[in-house]
C-alpha cells in the first residue's frame, strides 16, 4: 500500500486535525454501510438457492473486497498508522478467496470435489508446456480426460480397452485452446463482454454471444496454431489425403455424468484439410453460443473451468445412424432404446424428425419388445438395366424398419459391453456405413433423474383429473416427466424466442437445440416432433423440466396466453390450473433444487466462509484485534469499533485540534457535544454550554423536535422479565471496562445550517444519523444506522427488525442483519427530510432498552403498530399482550 509510505514519512507524521480526521471517518462509515450491503446481498444470493451468474457473484465480492480495503485505509490514516496490520490481515483473507476462485481446469475430481481447497491440493494442475498440443486417438484413454475432454477420452478408452470400432482420428488438446485464449488477451476481452448481462433477457445474451464470437473471428489466427492443426492432420491422414473428417467439441466437463451439453456445441461434418482450421475455430467459438452460455449459467458452471478440446475423426459415410440408451430414462425401465434414421444421425438428435424407436430386451438375443415408427420420409434411387435412373415411391418408417435383427443384436452387444465397463447407464451415438459396418461415435453417461421424494397418487387419479378438468391432449409422449402450469407461448420461428415471457410453456414444432437457451425461463415444452434421445429432451431431464412430444398439430391447438397444466408423465394437457397436481409436484421440486448442488454454488459457499461469519464479538476481549480476524466481517467490525475510539478519543485527551465544542443542555438525558461546521449555531461568542434556542441548523432542530416529543420516556423503569434483567447484569459483568472503552455517556452532533451528523450511544446501543437538506431534491438524503443492545442476540435482533419495519413504512430502504440496521432515503424535499428526522428522533427515544422487553416475535408487530399510530411510548403496549411465553426464545436458540 504505497499511500501508507507517503503518508507516514517523518515529514508527514504530524497529527491530523479534526476536520481531516472527521472526513476520513465519514468516508469510513460510508464504506462500512456499502460493505454491509454487499455482504447482505451475497448472503441472500447464496441462501436463496436461486440461479446466479459468475459475473454477478464476482461483482458483489469485488464490491465487498474494495469497500473492506477502503475501510482499513481510512482507519490507518485516522490512527496515524497504528492499525496497518489490519490491512495485511484483509490481504490475507483476499488471497485465500482468490485461490479458491482460481480456475479448476485440470482437477481429477473436477466439480465433484467436496472441499474446493485448491491452493493446497495435489490433484490440481495447471495447463503447462508438458501437455502436448495433440494426441492420436489410439493413444487416448480416460486418464487424459483433463487434456482432451471426456468425450474424446471415452472414445479412446472404448477403442483401446474394449476393441469396439471407433473411427480413426486425433485430438487437439486444451493446450491449444489456452494458447488461443492468451493470444491478443482474448480471455480478458471476452470476460468483459459477459460481465454484467441479464440472463433472463435473451436479447442481451444473444448480443453478448455475437460480440464474443466476432471477437474470435476478427482476431488473427496465430501461425503457430495453423501449423499445429495442419501438421496433426498430416501425421494422421497424410498431407495429400482427400479424407474428410468430422470436427467435434470435447470441452472439460462436457459429456460428464451431470452435464451433457447435448447438442449445444457446433459439430462440423465432411471437413477437408483445407477447411480444417476454420472448422476448428467454429467449434471453439460455439462455446459462446447462446445455448451453451445459458446452459453454463443455469447449471452453475464457470467458463474458465471448461477449456475446450477438439476431436477430429474420419467421417463415416452413414447409411443409417442414431442413438442408443441403455435404460429408458423416462419410464425407468431396464431396456435398450435404439433410435434410428436414414443418413446422418444429426437430424434425429436435433429434433428435425421423429426417428424410429426399437425397444430391445437387454438379453443375448436382443429381442425387439416394441417398434415405434417415425415420420421420416425418404426416396431411394435405383438404376434399371437400361441405364435410366428412376425413383422409387416414397416410403415411411412405419412401412420399413431400418435395422435388421443382426444389426440390432450387434448394436445391443456394444451397448451392453460399454454399460458393463463403466458401471452405469450410457448414451451412445452410432452409425452404420454403406458396407454395413457399425461405428460408435460418442459415449457418455446417461443421467437418470434422482427420486428425492416419491409422489404417491391414487390409482384412479388420472381418471379423476380427466373427469374434473377439461382435457386438451391425452396421448402425448413424455420425453421428460413432471408437471408444469403456465401460459402458452407458441414458437413458430426462432426469432420469437426473444419475446418469450418467463414461466410460460413453450409450444413448438421441433425440439430444436436453440430452445435450450430458454430452459431456465420455461415451465415446460410441448412439441409436434421429437424423441426421448433428442438433445433438448436430454437437457430438460437434467433440469427436471417436463417435455411432451409428438403432439400432432400442437401449434394449431394451442394459442398464446392460454393457461394450461402439463402432466407429462401421463401424456396429458389440461385447460386451466390443476391445483392438487401442481402442489404435489411443487413440493418435490422444492426438494430438488439442483442449483444448490452446482459447482458455482458450492464454490461460493466455500468462499463465504471467509466473508460472513463474525468471530470478533466482544470488543473488550484480548482477541478483539487484527491478528484474530478470519473473515471480511471481522475486519469490518473491528475497523468500525476502532474508528469510533479514534474519532472521539481527543475529547478526553485534548491532544488534537478539534475546533470549538459545545455541550448541549436540554430535557433529553443524553450528554451531547455539538461541533459547528458553519451556520449551525446563532451564538457569536464561544460558551461551554448551549441550549436548543442557540441551534439554527434546521435538520438538527427537526431531530431534537422528535426526541423531545411529548410522552417519550427517556428514563424510568422498564417491563423487564428475569431473563432480560440477567442479560443486562451479565453484559456489565463481562465488560467491566465499558466506561473506559466506549463512547459511553457522550454523543456528538456535527452540524451546519442544512446538515446534521449525529452519533449517539445510549446504554449498550449505538446509532448514527447523517442528513442533508440542501434545497436541491437530487442532493438530499438521510442515512440511519443502528446496532447493539443489552439483551441476548435474539431480542436484539427483534428490536432491529422492529426498527427496520418502521423505517420501511417511512419509505427507507436498507438491510437488517442480526442487531444491525443500515438504511437510507434519497432525493426527497427539504420538508420531507425534516418530517422524517422528527420521526427518527421520536424512534430513538421509543426504542430505548426495548430489546430486553421483546420476549416474543409478537412484540415486534405490537411495537411497530403503536409507533406508526403515533404512540410516543409503544413499549407500554407490551403490558397488554396476554399469555406471553418464552417458547419462541427457546425454539430460536
Amino acid at each position: 500500500m504505497n499511500f501508507l509510505k507517503i503518508l507516514f514519512t517523518p515529514r508527514n507524521k504530524g497529527r491530523l486535525n479534526f476536520k481531516m480526521r472527521f472526513q476520513h471517518f465519514q468516508e469510513l462509515l460510508a464504506a462500512n454501510d456499502e460493505a454491509h450491503k454487499y455482504m447482505s446481498e451475497m448472503a441472500e444470493l447464496i441462501a436463496s438457492g436461486k440461479i446466479f451468474s459468475k459475473a454477478y457473484a464476482n461483482k458483489l465480492y469485488r464490491g465487498l473486497n474494495e469497500k473492506t480495503f477502503e475501510i482499513t485505509k481510512h482507519l490507518v490514516i485516522m490512527s496515524n498508522g497504528k492499525y496497518r496490520d489490519l490491512i495485511d490481515k484483509a490481504k490475507e483473507i483476499e488471497d485465500k478467496c482468490s485461490q479458491l476462485l482460481s480456475p479448476r481446469i485440470l482437477c481429477t475430481l473436477g466439480w465433484d470435489c467436496p472441499d474446493y481447497n485448491c491452493p493446497v491440493c495435489e490433484r490440481v494442475k495447471r495447463i503447462s508446456d508438458e501437455i502436448p498440443y495433440a494426441y492420436n486417438l489410439t493413444d487416448v484413454d480416460d486418464s487424459l480426460s483433463m487434456e482432451v475432454g471426456t468425450k474424446m477420452s471415452r472414445l479412446g478408452e472404448v477403442k483401446k480397452k474394449l476393441s469396439i470400432p471407433i473411427p480413426d482420428g486425433f485430438c487437439l488438446t486444451v493446450k491449444l485452446f489456452e494458447d488461443i485464449m492468451l493470444d491478443s488477451d482474448l480471455r480478458k476481452r471476452k470476460d468483459a463482454i459477459f460481465f454484467d448481462i441479464d440472463f433472463d433477457d435473451i436479447n442481451q445474451v444473444q448480443k453478448a454471444c455475437r460480440d464474443a464470437q466476432e471477437l474470435f473471428i476478427t482476431t488473427h489466427v496465430p501461425d503457430k496454431v495453423v501449423n499445429i492443426i495442419h501438421e496433426t492432420f498430416d501425421n494422421n491422414f497424410g498431407e495429400n489425403s482427400n479424407i474428410m473428417v468430422s470436427v467435434r467439441s470435447s470441452a472439460i466437463g462436457e459429456d460428464s455424468a451431470d452435464y451433457s451439453f447435448a447438442g449445444l456445441h457446433y459439430s462440423a461434418l465432411n471437413v477437408s484439410r483445407d477447411n480444417l482450421v476454420d472448422a476448428v475455430y467454429e467449434v471453439l467459438i460455439s462455446k459462446y453460443s447462446p445455448q451453451s452460455v445459458v446452459y453454463r449459467y443455469f447449471s452453475g458452471l464457470r467458463d474458465e473451468d471448461m477449456p475446450m478440446s477438439v476431436g477430429c475423426m474420419k467421417m463415416v459415410d452413414a447409411a443409417i445412424a442414431g442413438v442408443m440408451f441403455t435404460i429408458d430414462p423416462v419410464r425407468d425401465k431396464d431396456v435398450l432404446l435404439i433410435n434410428a434414421v436414414k443418413g446422418l444421425g444429426t437430424i434425429a438428435v436435433s429434433g428435425q424428425i421423429t426417428p424410429q424407436t426399437f425397444i430391445v430386451a437387454k438379453t443375448e438375443k436382443a429381442k425387439v419388445i416394441e417398434f415405434k415408427p417415425g415420420n421420416q420420409q425418404y426416396q431411394e434411387k435405383t438404376k434399371e438395366t437400361d441405364g435410366i435412373e428412376k425413383k422409387k415411391i416414397s416410403l415411411t418408417y412405419n412401412q420399413i424398419p431400418l435395422l435388421t435383427e443382426k444389426q440390432i443384436k450387434e448394436l445391443a452387444g456394444y451397448a451392453l459391453k460399454i454399460e458393463e465397463y463403466y458401471g452405469s447407464p450410457q448414451d451412445i451415438e452410432w452409425a452404420i456405413d454403406q458396407t454395413g459396418k457399425i461405428y460408435i461415435l460418442q459415449v457418455r453417461p446417461l443421467q437418470i433423474r434422482k427420486k428425492t421424494e416419491e409422489i404417491i397418487l391414487p390409482a384412479d387419479f388420472t381418471k379423476q383429473l380427466d373427469d374434473k378438468y377439461e382435457l386438451i391432449i391425452k396421448d402425448g409422449e413424455s420425453a421428460s416427466g413432471g408437471v408444469a402450469f403456465g401460459e402458452v407461448f407458441v414458437i413458430n420461428n426462432l426469432k420469437e424466442i426473444n419475446d418469450f415471457p418467463k414461466g410460460s410453456i413453450i409450444v413448438t414444432k421441433k425440439t430444436q437445440p436453440e430452445l435450450t437457451s430458454l430452459i431456465h425461463k420455461a415451465s415446460g415444452f410441448i412439441t409436434e416432433i421429437g424423441s426421448t434421445t433428442g438433445h433438448l429432451s436430454i437437457i430438460a431431464r437434467e433440469q427436471n423440466i417436463p417435455v411432451l412430444m409428438n403432439v400432432e398439430n400442437a401449434t394449431s391447438i394451442f394459442n398464446n396466453g392460454m393457461e394450461i397444466t402439463l402432466f407429462a408423465n401421463e401424456g396429458r394437457v389440461y385447460k386451466g390450473k390443476v391445483v392438487d397436481l401442481i402442489n404435489a409436484y411443487n413440493r418435490r421440486k422444492e426438494n430438488e433444487n439442483l442449483f444448490l448442488k452446482s459447482p458455482i454454488h458450492r464454490l461460493w459457499h466455500r468462499v463465504s466462509n471467509y466473508m460472513f461469519k463474525l468471530n470478533l464479538t466482544t470488543p473488550n476481549s484480548a482477541r478483539f484485534a487484527p491478528e484474530y480476524c478470519e473473515t471480511y466481517h471481522d475486519v469490518i467490525r473491528l475497523a468500525h469499533e476502532l474508528s469510533m475510539r479514534e474519532m472521539f478519543s481527543f475529547y478526553e485527551s485534548a491532544r488534537y485540534d478539534s475546533g470549538k465544542t459545545y455541550r448541549l443542555k436540554f430535557e433529553v438525558p443524553l450528554d451531547i457535544y455539538v461541533i459547528n461546521l458553519g451556520g449551525g449555531l446563532k451564538i457569536k461568542e464561544w460558551k461551554n454550554v448551549i441550549t436548543v434556542n442557540d441551534i439554527i441548523s434546521k435538520p438538527f432542530n427537526a431531530l431534537i423536535a422528535g426526541m423531545t416529543s411529548k410522552g417519550i420516556e427517556w428514563g424510568g423503569p422498564l417491563a423487564i422479565d428475569v431473563k432480560g434483567f440477567l442479560n443486562i447484569m451479565m453484559t456489565n459483568i463481562s465488560d467491566p471496562h465499558k466506561a473506559e472503552r466506549d463512547i459511553g455517556s457522550k454523543s456528538y452532533a456535527l452540524i451546519s445550517d442544512n446538515y446534521v451528523n449525529f452519533f449517539s450511544r445510549l446504554g449498550y446501543h449505538f446509532s448514527r444519523l447523517d442528513a442533508l437538506a440542501s434545497g436541491e431534491v437530487k442532493n438530499n438524503y438521510i442515512n440511519f444506522h443502528f446496532r447493539g443492545g443489552a439483551a441476548d442476540a435474539i431480542r436484539k435482533a427483534r428490536r432491529a427488525k422492529a426498527i427496520t419495519k418502521i423505517l420501511e413504512s417511512l419509505n427507507f430502504t436498507g438491510i437488517n442483519r442480526g442487531d444491525t440496521v443500515i438504511s437510507d432515503i434519497r432525493k426527497i424535499s427539504d420538508e420531507e427530510i425534516y418530517k422524517l428526522l422528527k420521526d427518527i428522533g421520536r424512534l430513538m427515544g421509543a426504542v430505548r432498552n426495548t430489546d430486553v422487553t421483546m420476549l416474543t416475535d409478537k412484540h415486534i408487530d405490537v411495537f411497530v403498530q403503536g409507533f406508526l399510530e403515533g404512540d410516543p411510548a409503544p413499549v407500554k403496549r407490551f403490558y397488554k399482550i396476554e399469555n406471553i411465553s418464552e417458547s419462541q426464545d427457546t425454539q430460536a436458540k
